[in-house]
């Protein structure tokens, strides 16, 4: 089975807080991972770095056009990313995830894990 574009971590945060400061926590004990494909909003030095150092993968981050530079980005990897973008898109069919219905956060996060079993499941 090809899990690529399912999830197999999530953490729910505030919504004013960046994506990039969870990302090292979510992707840290990932065996067998050779790249990280991300979009340009976990374009970070200490990002790429503890993807190449700690989990021994290539980073695919699009570069984050505030930053100077060029990185190296497999586009044929990349656009393997739109599958991240699909799950979204089929979780947000679930009317409580989308208006965020739940008052606990507790409560949202077991409701957007059946979400993520059932995306397994299909």
């Amino acid at each position: 089975m090809d899990a690529l574009g399912l999830p197999v971590r999530f953490t729910i945060t505030p919504g004013h807080w960046a994506d990039s400061p969870q990302a090292e926590g979510l992707i840290r004990r990932l065996n067998g991972v050779s790249h990280v494909i991300a979009d340009a909003g976990y374009d970070t030095g200490a990002l790429r770095r503890f993807i190449a150092e700690d989990l021994r993968a290539t980073a695919q981050i699009k570069r984050n056009r505030s930053r100077a530079g060029s990185r190296p980005l497999d586009r044929a990897l990349y656009e393997e990313r739109h599958l991240v973008e699909c799950f979204f898109n089929q979780i947000k069919r679930f009317r409580r995830i989308t208006l965020r219905c739940e008052k606990t956060a507790t409560s949202f996060k077991a409701f957007v894990e059946l979400a993520c079993a059932m995306a397994w499941i299909a």
